[in-house]
């Protein structure tokens, strides 16, 4: 493996002469709003390749300093205009003057930022480009898991959810292309069904704006934004590729956008993805069927004329996935001797095959969403439907091999409608109220684990924003009535009942203080609050990936979260090193959580599963995200990350189980000068230390989980790019390489840290192909 770096770096790595080269390009300029002339302070421009950001002075200038020649995109925003990208070739120091239109001015003029209305909201990160080209042909929670604070949730190597400061599932809201995903997301197993190919940016927000989306958004919500239709008529193909060494899975992934050349108010995109990946392999074996193979599909088509705009979006999402054998245990006996030894059985390993097979999972997600925006004189009005079916069917190991049916079908449909009005901008005040609604069906059949029922939401929101000079005050209230009616169907097809009404609150207050272009202070304070999930109240049965057998509490009451943050950020002005730091106490009365019960495993038909029951609590999660950078020479960064959770129960006076264990990790990367056809050339290196979790609840009178968390460990990360002309087409090429040591380790939040070791060395390489 060694001999592969050597010789990736020699690939990379200029020749002689221009390795003398240093990247001391100054690229300098200034901004002002098109239509007044005034020149916008704390406008924000960065880098998509690089990841580099600074904001404008109190004259509306700015400057990067130390960059290397070659091509970028710069990305400028600004609270009360549209963002704009803005693509340069450096090759010396060059000066732009920008030109930012404001959010009110006429439809036609704009180019539309589809992330409109996530800045200065407190906590706010997102994925640099070169983050998200790293993280192409992986999961979303893959991506995500690379901002600081952010972790992730995991049933074996191909299924992934994030975690954001130890909350998860129902506690985190993923909007889809502006539209909040409904599926059966309560599962541990239960990825998001999105194509992260879809996905321009990736961003994670807390605070007022997350008031939009649901009162219920207690650890957060999760942004999946497409890029905007683009407004002029010329045509856009870009292919993606990627194939990855573990467990050989091949990617592919394109996509296409136009306008018709006799009507170019109309344009329209069309991308698709398949991905196709074999059996993973930790450092010293197989896991037999851990297969997956995906298929997804997106349309999206958009009218836009004088003060009108329109567009109509449908995805399609549709996977397989393969549960690993050894999880799926026969009997008592053999399930505590799984669980017990550190290595699975001989008859579970070695097969090197994308052969899928029972126990298995089929999931399908279609979306369909219509929105149309109206600007009234200086007023902006917002209508939205949305529609979705989410389909996922679980395959047991059965005895009689003709039998083809899934031992358990959930469908559940839901429609949403919302409105949305955004007021004028008037002594620095801006502002937005809503009404959304949505209906919900959900249907089972074969094994019971969660009953049918119907949901009804009704929510309204009102957010308002002040910003003067240094000052960005911000506030929001949200409210929230939910009513579930739930059936289920008993043996002698009678059926059981349950009704339930759930009203909840939030409201958010946010503060932020720049006394000048380096230091940012803020703080925020917000309440919310959630209704227990149906499969929190009512699942009786056996949870399918996770192998695992829960049941479920009706008594649980809706949680209510207290979550103060304070922040602090410093950038150098000349962009030399930086650092940000963000504290947290996050208190939650009736906290609902997953308690193992190691005395009594279940025994069914299908086998035998450890028990998982619901209960609540008071419980209090305290921690802090540290991240620091520094450029000793220009084309060198170094970047260092730090995440630290403490997760109490107040009511036992003991900690919660299930939280992630404390991090850090240390990011080299070299900005290689561009010579020739070879650009945005890079080597990266990332070292990342997991602790072993030893905040877990007391042993000592009653055992609390089926094994005890696994040892700390390191990990060691390789990255490398860069892009080529071909043709006088752009190829990007990227190379990576996860656990290049090939560690031996399991991870505290994998479910199946109870069976079996993560995976081992995994090395991919990345093709971008922009026509």
């Amino acid at each position: 493996m060694l001999r592969v770096i050597l010789y990736i770096s020699v690939f990379f790595v200029p020749s002689s002469p221009v390795m003398g080269q240093e990247c001391s390009i100054r690229l300098a300029g200034h901004v002002e709003e098109s239509a007044t002339g005034e020149k916008l302070i704390a406008a924000t421009i960065r880098i998509k390749e690089t990841g580099s950001q600074v904001v404008t002075d109190k004259k509306g200038d700015f400057v990067f300093d130390g960059l290397c020649p070659g091509k970028y995109t710069l990305v400028i925003s600004h609270i009360g205009c549209e963002s704009i990208e803005r693509k340069i070739l450096l090759d010396k120091d060059l000066h732009l003057d920008l030109f930012l239109i404001g959010i009110h001015s006429d439809l036609k003029e704009v180019t539309v930022d589809a992330r409109r209305g996530t800045r200065n909201s407190g906590f706010k990160k997102e994925l640099s480009e070169r983050q998200l080209e790293q993280s192409r042909g992986g999961t979303l929670g893959d991506a995500l898991s690379k901002i600081n604070g952010v972790t992730l949730l995991q049933t074996g190597s191909t299924i992934s959810k994030p975690v954001i400061h130890g909350l998860h599932s129902n506690r985190i809201l993923t909007i889809n292309n502006g539209v909040r995903q409904e599926g059966q997301q309560w599962g541990n197993e239960h990825a998001p069904e999105i194509d992260p190919f879809i996905a321009d940016k990736l961003v994670v927000i807390k605070g007022v704006d997350e008031l939009r989306y649901g009162s219920d958004a207690i650890g957060g919500v999760v942004l999946v934004e497409p890029k905007a239709l683009g407004t002029n008529t010329t045509k856009r193909t870009e292919v993606n590729a990627a194939f990855f060494s573990n467990n050989l899975q091949y990617v592919l992934s394109a996509v296409h956008e136009q306008s018709l050349r006799k009507n170019p108010n109309f344009r329209y995109r069309i991308q698709g993805t398949f991905k196709k990946g074999g059996n993973a392999a930790t450092p010293y074996y197989r896991l037999n069927n851990t297969g997956s193979e995906e298929k997804n599909l997106s349309l999206t088509a958009g009218w836009k004329k004088n003060n009108f705009s329109t567009e109509l979006f449908y995805s399609h999402f549709s996977t397989r996935i393969g549960i690993f054998t050894g999880a799926h245990i026969g009997n008592l006996t053999d399930l505590i001797n799984a669980i017990g030894s550190d290595r699975p059985a001989d008859i579970f390993l070695g097969e090197k095959t994308y052969q899928i097979r029972r126990p298995s999972q089929e999931v399908a997600h279609h979306l369909i969403k219509s929105k149309s925006i109206l600007q009234k004189k200086e007023h902006r009005f917002t209508l939205q439907l949305a529609g979705q079916l989410n389909h996922r069917k679980e395959f047991d190991i059965v005895r009689n091999p003709s039998v083809t049916r899934p031992q358990m079908d959930l469908q559940i449909f839901t429609f949403s409608e919302e409105i949305i009005w955004e007021h004028p901008k008037k002594n620095n005040f801006s502002g937005m109220g809503g009404i959304s609604l949505s209906q919900q069906v959900n249907n089972y059949s074969g094994r019971y684990f969660i009953p049918s029922y119907t949901a009804f939401s009704t929510g309204a929101y009102y957010i308002e924003k002040w910003k003067k000079h240094a000052w960005d005050l911000q506030a929001g209230v949200r409210f929230d009535d939910k009513r579930i009616n739930t059936t289920r169907l008993k043996f002698n097809s009678d059926t059981i009942s349950y009704k339930f009404h759930f009203t909840t609150y939030a409201a958010s207050l946010f503060a932020g203080y720049s006394p000048d272009n380096s230091w940012q202070l803020y703080a925020s304070l917000a309440f919310s609050s959630r209704a227990p999930h149906v499969n929190e109240l009512l699942s009786d049965g056996i949870h399918h990936g996770t192998a695992t057998y829960e049941k479920g509490d009706i008594g649980l009451r809706p949680e209510e979260s207290l979550h103060t943050t304070v922040g602090i950020r410093f950038n150098h002005p000349e962009g030399k090193f930086g650092w940000d730091l963000l504290g947290y106490i996050n208190r939650i009365n009736h906290f609902i959580y997953q308690q193992p019960q190691p005395a009594t495993p279940v025994l069914t038909i299908s086998g035998a599963f450890p028990l998982i029951t619901y209960r609540q609590t008071d419980a209090t999660l305290r921690g802090f995200d540290a991240s620091a950078w520094i450029k000793p020479v220009n084309n060198i960064e170094w970047v260092t990350r730090y995440s630290f959770l403490a997760a109490r129960n107040r009511t036992t006076n003991d900690w919660l189980i299930w939280m992630p264990a404390n991090r850090l990790s240390n990011e080299w990367t070299w900005q290689i000068p561009g010579n020739g056809s070879l650009t945005n050339k890079y080597v990266s290196l990332e070292w990342l230390h997991v602790m072993q979790q030893n905040r877990v609840p007391d042993n000592s009178v009653t055992k609390q989980d089926y094994k005890e968390p696994p040892a700390a460990y390191h990990l060691l990360h390789f990255n490398a790019g860069t892009t080529i002309q071909l043709f006088k087409k752009p190829v990007t090429i990227g190379i990576g390489i996860r656990n290049l040591l090939n560690t031996v380790y399991r991870d505290y939040l994998n479910s199946m840290r109870y069976f079996t070791d993560e995976q081992g060395i995994n090395a991919s390489i990345r093709l971008k192909i922009e026509l």
